[in-house]
């Protein structure tokens, strides 16, 4: 079987989910090689050698000056969004492949993806749909967001070595290095979201490609009200009566496994199905991955070179003012009593109604937060309560028994006065002093028989 190539793009608090990638794409693919780009310094927070998967550092990128200004205008989210397309040409450049798979590091493969790769055997980009499955009238909040974000889930996304591919990631690369902003997200009008919406334009401007129709493939909140779950007469998990390809956690909660996602309306309970399972399995493996520790790594962009913090509202006005060529020139890390000292209109930038939204999502989790040590307070003084009740019963039990422990004390002396009452009166009266005598002639004649005394 040919070597499989397949990338994706992580910041290093990510690195957990791109070690669990990495591990089940070796369980169905041995051959197989995950390219890793990493949008962030390491600062040696880990050492790349020792990862289950190629490493390309953001200095390996070309074009420098424009990445750093990348890095400071776009969020995180938004920045591994931006270089996907760079992402693609590196493959492109640094492998042979003639096919390769872009996977988001938030995905967990659970069978051979060979049928994704003969696909690509015949079309140059391969796109999976949001969904497929009209939905009731009640739910059209679901449609209505993915209208918003786009036809294609970029979570997703396979090319063929094909002059098609180059003029698709040129076109595409362009847009996402000044157009990959989540506009959704604060309320602006313009519309982007991330790389995704521009995948609209792929039906339009390059006919060689394809969708993915097969129902194990980039399941996630978009088509998981299309999704039945359920186990064969083998005993395997299938979705559709077909095997389960690979699940997209995308808006999923570790700590709140069995819920699909948060980015949807219309997964408020618990999922039931076979599901629940696999979505148990992938948190196993993201904790043994290092889960707690990775996730606590810092992003190295969300600071000037002094350390104090960038705004959003910093971020969106150096993009304005590049677009208006009236930028601060140099690095803009290096620049922060610039911003500091710059009072960005909201008519410039959307990014103060995220910050307005930010702080009020903050106050939410520490409302949450408190709300859940109060109960951890709660129970633990229902068990302090509970510890003093036993305490206390322990207390009485002992008092009872050092109480019949003395009474006992006291019989004894007692019965210890009574016995010496008693052999003082037989030492006193005429029998013993006529035995005493007895025995003193015996003994003085040598007349005593042991044996005989031991019978009477």
């Amino acid at each position: 079987m040919p070597e499989r190539i397949f990338c994706t793009i992580i910041t290093k608090n990510y690195l957990s989910y791109a070690r669990t990638l990495a591990e089940t794409l070796k369980e169905h693919h041995s051959e197989s090689k995950l390219y890793v780009l990493i949008v962030d310094r390491i600062d040696n927070y880990f050492q790349p050698e020792l990862e289950p998967f190629e490493v390309i550092q953001l200095e390996q990128l070309p074009d420098q000056k424009t990445i750093e200004q990348m890095c400071f205008y776009y969020t995180p989210l938004e920045l591994c969004c931006a270089l996907r397309g760079l992402l693609h040409e590196y493959i492109i450049e640094h492998t042979t492949a003639e096919s390769w798979v872009f996977l988001d590091c938030d995905i967990m493969v659970c069978h051979s993806l060979e049928t994704l790769f003969e696909a690509l055997s015949e079309t140059s980009i391969l796109l999976t749909p949001h969904c497929s499955v009209p939905l009731d009238v009640k739910d059209v909040e679901h449609e209505l967001s993915i209208l918003m974000h786009g036809l294609s889930n970029a979570g997703f996304l396979g090319l063929r070595r094909t002059e098609q591919t180059r003029e698709f990631l040129n076109w595409w690369k362009d847009r996402l290095t000044y157009y990959s902003f989540l506009d959704s997200a604060i309320g602006d009008p313009r519309g982007l979201s991330l790389d995704q919406r521009w995948l609209n334009l792929v039906l339009l401007y390059f006919q060689d490609f394809k969708f993915v129709k097969h129902p194990g493939a980039n399941i996630g909140h978009w088509n998981f009200y299309e999704r039945k779950f359920e186990r064969d007469s083998a005993g395997e998990i299938v979705v559709n009566q077909h095997p389960v390809l690979f699940l997209h956690f995308s808006g999923w909660d570790i700590n709140h496994p069995e819920f699909v996602s948060k980015h949807s309306p219309l997964y408020r309970e618990k999922d039931e199905s076979p599901w629940t399972e696999l979505a148990q399995l992938y948190r196993e493996k993201l904790l043994k991955n290092g889960y707690e520790e990775t996730r606590r790594f810092p992003y190295t962009f969300a600071t000037f070179s002094d350390r104090t913090s960038i705004t959003q509202t910093m971020r969106r006005g150096y993009y304005d003012e590049l677009k208006q060529g009236t930028a601060v020139t140099g690095s803009p890390f290096e620049h922060p009593e610039y911003f500091q000292s710059k009072k960005y209109a909201i008519n410039s930038t959307q990014f103060l109604q995220e910050e307005v939204q930010t702080a009020y999502q903050h106050l939410i989790q520490l409302q949450q937060d408190y709300h859940q040590l109060s109960l951890a307070f709660e129970q633990t003084q229902t068990t302090l309560q509970q510890t003093q009740a036993t305490l206390q019963q322990t207390q009485t039990t002992l008092q009872d028994t050092q109480t019949v422990l003395l009474e006992t004390q006291q019989n004894a002396v007692s019965e210890q006065t009574r016995l010496k009452q008693t052999i003082e009166e037989m030492e006193k009266s005429i029998f013993w002093k006529m035995r005493s005598a007895w025995w003193k002639i015996k003994q003085r004649f040598g007349q005593a028989d042991v044996n005989v005394l031991k019978k009477e």
